[in-house]
């Protein structure tokens, strides 16, 4: 996340948006005769500081940083009162942020902003400043006092509400900081704009670190509903998969959730995903996966060819799964029909897939979340699309349940290949 550049901080605080005019002895004769425009009571100074002040100015106008210095230190050395104060720190601020110091700016802000002289459109962004300030000082305290300030005032930057979410971050506020982020994302949801992806990144990066699995979770579906991109679903299920205790079984299930999301990246993703299913038994699928390896460009040719040949040999020993349908019938209970359900499904042949499933589950004496998961996933991948669902809901015990989320979002955002 980004902090105010200096050049930029430099602008903000530029002579032109932030200087007064010191009243001159024509203003003084206008005074005398009433003449003077409506507006607030001209500052009171001495002769000896406005002279000064007023050279200070001339030379910051013409970028004579040095005469700029010589004048405005002598002008503060007249200082006797809160207006010469105050026009003190006006030259002062954009003076220190052409030299981009901040311990000199901070100064002045720190008289500018309680000052009643300050123009109230001023205020806004001389908290902002004040508050990024503080923010490189690592004084949090005095940043979301001067930061939420800034926010309440109307200023409008795209690092603020990021800047007050770190902020309370780096305070050990996670749930606060995340709950800054969420305000703001909303905001822009109900004025017809998006958040960057990046908030999302953000947010799901420090809920990750804090260990708070069901939140990073929640942030992680956030960001897949709005940014649905094959990179985003990878990061998603690598996350997951890492902050959950998964067996082989549900190792090999979040693979082919991250085959139909195109969150497959390279070789190595596709030999682990193979061997797994080899070794679960399953050469259909483990040929099929590396098939397609090859074809993305994934992976070279030569890539796992002695597990490809292993799985040829196996499917070739194996025969056809048709033969094993009326073993898995007449079975007392739903293991060989769940496993013939697993052949299918890594062959491809979906239809086949949902029967032995079904009849698994029927029959009993299986593991029911986990056929269910592998049952929404041949619906979905035979475009049954609500069945699919319905087959996801009956998954409830973590860390399946939230793999199960997972597939439905997929689901809900139509299947299709998502963007690079």
């Amino acid at each position: 996340m980004s902090i105010v550049s200096k050049a930029a901080m430099a602008a903000m605080l530029a002579l032109g948006t932030v200087a007064a005019v010191v009243a001159t002895p024509a203003d003084a004769q206008r005074k005398k005769k009433g003449q003077e425009e409506a507006g607030p009571p001209a500052l009171k100074v001495s002769e000896p500081f406005r002279v000064a002040a007023t050279a200070a100015q001339t030379a910051l106008q013409a970028k004579d940083l040095a005469t700029a210095e010589t004048q405005l230190a002598a002008a503060e050395a007249l200082v006797t009162n809160d207006d010469e104060r105050y026009f003190a720190a006006q030259l002062r601020l954009p003076l220190e942020a052409q030299k981009n110091n901040n311990p000199g700016i901070k100064k002045a802000l720190d008289v500018l902003i309680p000052s009643p002289r300050t123009a109230a459109t001023d205020l806004p962004r001389l908290n902002f400043v004040r508050g990024t300030i503080a923010r490189n000082e690592k004084d949090n305290a005095g940043a979301l006092q001067y930061l939420t300030r800034a926010r309440e005032l109307g200023y409008d930057n795209a690092d603020l509400p990021l800047l007050i979410a770190q902020t309370q971050i780096d305070t050990g506020n996670v749930t606060g900081g995340v709950a800054e982020i969420q305000r703001e994302i909303d905001r822009r949801k109900a004025a017809g704009q998006k958040a960057p992806n990046e908030w999302y990144a953000f947010a799901i990066s420090k809920l990750y670190q804090a260990k708070q699995p069901a939140e990073t979770a929640k942030w992680l579906r956030m960001q897949l509903t709005e940014y649905p991109t094959a990179k985003n679903w990878r990061t998603s299920l690598i996350v997951f998969r890492d902050g959950a205790t998964l067996d082989n079984q549900a190792k090999l299930d979040l693979f082919r959730l991250m085959r139909s999301t195109k969150a497959l990246a390279d070789q190595n993703d596709y030999l682990e995903y193979a061997d797994m299913a080899y070794r679960a038994g399953l050469p259909f699928e483990t040929k099929a996966v590396i098939d397609e390896g090859r074809a993305s460009g994934k992976m070279p040719a030569s890539a796992g060819a002695r597990l490809y040949t292993d799985a040829q040999t196996a499917i070739k020993n194996e025969g056809s799964l048709a033969a094993l349908e009326k073993g898995a019938r007449s079975a007392g209970n739903g293991t060989a029909a769940a496993q013939l359900g697993d052949a299918y499904l890594g062959s491809g042949n979906n239809a086949k897939a949902i029967e032995f499933y079904r009849l698994g589950l029927e029959k009993g004496g299986v593991k029911a979340e986990e056929v269910n998961t592998r049952l929404g996933n041949a619906l979905a991948n035979a475009g049954q699309r609500p069945e699919a669902k319905t087959a996801f809901d009956l998954v409830k015990t973590q860390p399946r349940a939230e793999m199960a989320t997972f597939w439905k979002l997929w689901i809900d955002q139509g299947m299709t290949a998502p963007a690079a």
